[in-house]
């Protein structure tokens, strides 16, 4: 159990950095559309995280925001593109973490939230690359 909870705390930790990248990009952002996009995703990783450190408790284990050291970086000249990659990048890693855990039997009762979790950074994702592209 406590190799499941680390693992999920270790997802947290993309989250919240997904989060702080978003928040950067919010900065350098001077397109309407694309700010709408960006607050849009950064909210749905906001209650991602939330959704995640539920599941922890419910684990029996305490979320912790320990800087996830792949996702955190920032760059000396970083770009509004830089940091939609880094976010969409994160988004992919976090949904391969899901697809690894959601079937422990430890997981059983918290596969629809988890599920749901999933669900926004696959269609987040989506939002992000059309972000990228506009």
């Amino acid at each position: 159990m406590a190799e499941l909870v680390a693992k999920l705390n270790e997802m947290m930790a993309n989250e919240w950095a997904c989060v702080r990248t978003l928040r950067r990009a919010e900065s350098v952002c001077d397109d309407p559309g694309q700010l709408e996009v960006i607050k849009r995703v950064r909210k749905d990783c906001s209650v991602s995280c939330v959704s995640l450190a539920n599941i922890i408790r419910g684990l029996g284990g305490r979320p912790t925001d320990v800087p996830s050291a792949r996702f955190s970086l920032k760059l000396v000249d970083e770009s509004l593109a830089d940091c939609l990659d880094l976010a969409q990048s994160a988004q992919e890693h976090i949904v391969a973490e899901i697809d690894l855990v959601i079937d422990e039997p430890e997981m059983k009762p918290w596969r629809d939230p988890l599920a749901l979790v999933r669900e926004l950074h696959v269609v987040d994702t989506r939002w992000l690359k059309s972000a990228i592209v506009s």
